[in-house]
Formats: structure tokens, sequence, C-alpha cells
């Protein structure tokens, strides 16, 4: 399994696309909390406030996971190495959550350069500022639990789908959708059950306790346990695929 969770980090640094992608969120990061003025740069703020940065994140995360994630089993299926996979002494299970855990690897290591601009922001704030520390780690975890639900929503797109553009652009539809559809149908709702129903099956509504410094138990497990059923999609895709 460690074999398999190694190979899929090496993968994504084989060729020069995933620095240049990394770059690139890195910088484009940077630019837009950093340097440019505009509405959601953290120097424009009269007190520190780093609502904005955990709002808008989750959007630039609907492309780069499906870029992290979409050679994945596409990957595997193109070069003909699926089946020497399969055929080796490890569960189809194991094989998927060596790919999800990878994954999250990736995502972690592309979301870490933020704490470095989170600490520049500290440099140059006053001595008397409040910082709610609760509200930073609650938010880091919650864009943590949203990353990991976006992997496991690409991962079964990856087997479906052989082509890796293929495979991207599908998987940033569905990320988009099940994190801002279910918000927008929920108001159309004249019942304050369905209401309620309808926004709590989108991740949006779950991730937004985060970045207020919550952390509710019951979000934690809408996470966790869509993650486990989304992986239990992928592993019917991936038994289905080996007996065709």
């Amino acid at each position: 399994m460690l074999v398999l969770f190694f190979k899929e980090i090496k993968y994504f640094f084989i060729t020069p696309i995933g620095y240049i992608i990394l770059g690139i969120f890195w910088t484009f990061n940077t630019l837009l909390f950093i340097v440019i003025q505009n509405d959601y740069n953290l120097f424009q703020k009269s007190f520190i406030d780093f609502n904005e940065f955990f709002t808008i994140t989750p959007w630039m995360l609907i492309v780069l996971i499906p870029i992290i994630v979409m050679r994945s089993f596409s990957e595997e299926f193109q070069s003909g190495t699926i089946d020497l996979l399969i055929s080796k002494p490890i569960s189809l299970i194991n094989i998927l959550w060596s790919k999800f855990f990878g994954c999250l690897f990736l995502f972690i290591l592309s979301i870490s350069p933020s704490i470095i601009n989170i600490i520049y922001v500290f440099q140059f704030s006053s001595p008397d500022s409040q910082v709610d520390f609760q509200v930073i780690i609650g938010s880091y975890f919650g864009l943590l639990l949203l990353g990991s639900n976006f992997i496991s929503l690409c991962l079964p797109i990856s087997i479906i789908f052989k082509n890796q553009i293929t495979v991207f652009i599908a998987s940033s539809f569905i990320c988009f959708l099940q994190y801002f559809l279910f918000n927008q149908l929920s108001v159309l709702s004249n019942s304050d059950f369905l209401y309620e129903l309808i926004l709590n099956i989108g991740s949006q509504e779950h991730y937004s306790k985060f970045i207020s410094g919550v952390m509710p138990i019951i979000d934690i497990g809408y996470f966790v346990g869509l993650d486990v059923l989304l992986m239990g999609v992928s592993l019917f895709f991936l038994n289905k695929s080996r007996h065709q």
C-alpha cells in the first residue's frame, strides 16, 4: 500500500506539469491575497480576517484537485498497467485508499504555502491585533475535509473515463455542482424541511461551519461518511472494469 502511495506522488512530479501546476497555484494565491490590491487582499482589511481566504480557496480547489486526481486511474488504463496493478496481491480497496491518500498528500502540499502567507501577514500586523487561532485551525481542518471530499468525487470519474482531459472537465463540473448547486436549489424550496434537507446535501453549508470557527461532529461525519460512500462507488466501478 505504501508503494502505491509513493508511486502516486512520484507520478505527479515525474513530469514538469506537476511543478508548473503547483507553481501557478502558489503564485496565484500570493498575488490574490498578498500582492494585488483587491477585495480579497489580506492587507486591505483594517483588522486581521482570513475569512475571505478560506471562502475563495474552495473555488480554486474545484480546478486544482481534478488536476491532481485526473491521472490516478486514467493513466493506468491508458498505459495498460491497470491489469498489472489489479493482479498484484493487494485488494482493490487498498489500491483505492493508496490513490486517495496519495492525492490527499499532494493536496496538503498544495495548500501548505498559504500558511507562509498567513505568517507574513502576522509579521506586519499591529501588536494589539486580535488573532483567533481557533478559527484558523478550524478553517484549515474544514479545507482538509472539503479537499478529501473533492478527491473522493474525482476518483470514480478517473476510473470511468480513460482520457485525462475528459476526467478533468467532468471532475471540475461535478465538484462545482456538489459545492454550489444545492445551495442554489435550496432557495427555490417553499418548505423549511426541504430547504434544510437540500442545503445539507451539498458541502458548502457544512464547510461554512468550519470557517466560522466551529467544528461540529455532525459536519465532520458528513465529510467522512461521504468519502466512504464515494470510495464504495469507486470500488464498484474498479471491480466492474476488472471484469470487462
